[in-house]
């Protein structure tokens, strides 16, 4: 599905696909190719001389992949971040990659999937008067839209990171070793997507800072890559966090180990006299003192109930217990 976006007397007007072959190149402001056919590529690319780029210049991870730019246009592949903490916690964090290409005044974007900051845009732009003079004004509008959605993941996430440690170290915890442990893993996984996505959009914003065709918006951009650098010191915060809440994980287990291993041991060292009491009225000797004696056995009983209960009066005097 592709959408045009024009600007008629300061207003943001939606307009099918259909109809661009009768509008003015001039009044266009934004094409949203999402999902596209390759007819509908074809007849942008051709109509606007555009070039877009195939799934794997998309999704390349080399810097000259993410942004370039030539006396025309300039091009970027961006990732942003498709998130289910709002929803479904237990799916997968995913970078779904998008292009943006500014060329003539216009904004071309390029997806295939549906993207909260796009749907907020088209929103702003159609219930709203925006200051929007071109693609380029409105590119850094959506660009600043992601930029505040991933503040707000962020911060989520550190609030799930404060939570799981009160679940950690609350005596009564609904949580099992394995669920905290998947948990960890989970939040881990979403801080590392959302650090590669801002460390995408850090690169990006560099070189829109370079160009010549963003001099009215050096300023914006300026702050950006401040708020951008300020993220990435935050998800560094939050992985610090969770290795700690790790380590102190492990050394719970590993506390919970010993004493159970502790408890063994006490369990065995009490046993040993009564089971060396049994060994030795349980040898076939044929002179035995006790077997003749009426109470030899609850007098073994005894013997051993003694010799058990000694040792760990012996261990709780001296506080091991």
């Amino acid at each position: 599905m592709t959408n045009l976006y024009i600007k008629s007397d300061n207003i943001f007007v939606l307009k099918p696909f259909s109809e661009l072959i009768t509008l003015d190149t001039a009044s266009i402001v934004w094409i949203d190719l999402l999902n596209p056919s390759e007819e509908e590529l074809s007849i942008v690319s051709q109509r606007f001389s555009v070039e877009f780029p195939n799934q794997q210049e998309r999704e390349s991870i080399e810097s000259s992949s993410r942004y370039w730019e030539d006396s025309v246009s300039i091009s970027i592949n961006a990732f942003f971040l498709v998130s289910f903490f709002f929803s479904d916690k237990d799916r997968e964090h995913c970078n779904e990659s998008v292009a943006f290409i500014l060329q003539d005044g216009i904004l071309f974007t390029l997806r295939y999937k549906e993207l909260k900051s796009f749907s907020e845009m088209e929103k702003r732009l159609l219930k709203t008067r925006l200051d929007l003079n071109d693609g380029y004004d409105l590119f850094m509008q959506i660009f600043d839209l992601r930029i505040e959605a991933d503040a707000d993941l962020i911060e989520h996430a550190a609030k799930e990171i404060n939570d799981l440690r009160e679940i950690m170290f609350a005596s009564a915890s609904e949580m099992d070793d394995d669920a905290i442990l998947k948990k960890i893993s989970t939040i881990q996984t979403f801080n590392l997507r959302i650090r590669e996505t801002i460390s995408d959009k850090r690169r990006i914003t560099v070189g829109l800072l370079k160009s010549n065709k963003m001099l009215g918006h050096k300023n914006a951009l300026s702050i950006m890559a401040k708020d951008i650098n300020s993220l990435i010191e935050f998800t560094t915060i939050n992985l610090n966090a969770l290795d700690n809440i790790q380590n102190l994980f492990l050394g719970q287990i590993n506390i919970e180990q010993n004493k159970i291993i502790k408890l063994f041991a006490v369990v065995n060292v009490a046993l040993m006299p009564p089971t060396l009491i049994a060994s030795v009225y349980g040898m076939n000797f044929k002179f035995i003192p006790e077997l003749s004696w009426t109470m030899g056995y609850p007098y073994s009983i005894v013997l051993m109930i003694l010799s058990a209960l000694v040792p760990l009066w012996y261990f709780k005097k001296k506080k091991w217990l």
